[in-house]
């Protein structure tokens, strides 16, 4: 078998205002994406408070938040790279994406040390992956055009 390989050697070359509507969109979508995130954790939350009551809904909230909050740092920091000139390279998405890990880790181990007594663990688990998966719930809603 005879494989072959291309080789992009061709820069693409984009003009100030190319730049300016992807630094655009990208804002948007990252904000789109977060935006869904904290929807569908949420609509968790509020469908557990309503079949379990308060303590499940705040469980789901808190599960959330422990991926939410790291992340939403995340967004901030690729929208502020979005206004430089270079943007953000795949080191800072790299490196950001694992601190973000990191964090949601730490503050998932402190919630179970800190509430373990009192803490809805169904729920919790449910609003985390809610919050993980949230950009689904973005998509179901915009009829898969969220970065449209």
């Amino acid at each position: 078998m005879n494989y072959t390989t291309s080789t992009a050697t061709e820069q693409v070359v984009l003009s100030a205002q190319e730049k300016a509507q992807l630094a655009h969109r990208a804002r948007r979508d990252l904000l789109r994406v977060l935006f869904s995130q904290v929807l569908a954790a949420v609509v968790v939350a509020v469908v557990f408070l309503l079949v379990s009551g308060v303590g499940s809904g705040v469980s789901a909230l808190l599960g959330a938040a422990c991926y939410l909050a790291p992340n939403a740092v995340f967004v901030l920091r690729l929208l502020l790279a979005t206004f430089k000139p270079q943007g953000a390279g795949a080191g800072t998405f790299l490196v950001g994406n694992m601190l973000k890990i990191l964090v949601a880790v730490g503050l998932l181990w402190l919630l179970a040390d800190h509430e373990a007594g009192r803490l809805d663990w169904l729920a919790a688990v449910v609003g985390l992956i809610a919050a993980l998966k949230g950009y689904w719930f973005g998509l179901l809603l915009t009829g898969g055009k969220l970065g449209k």
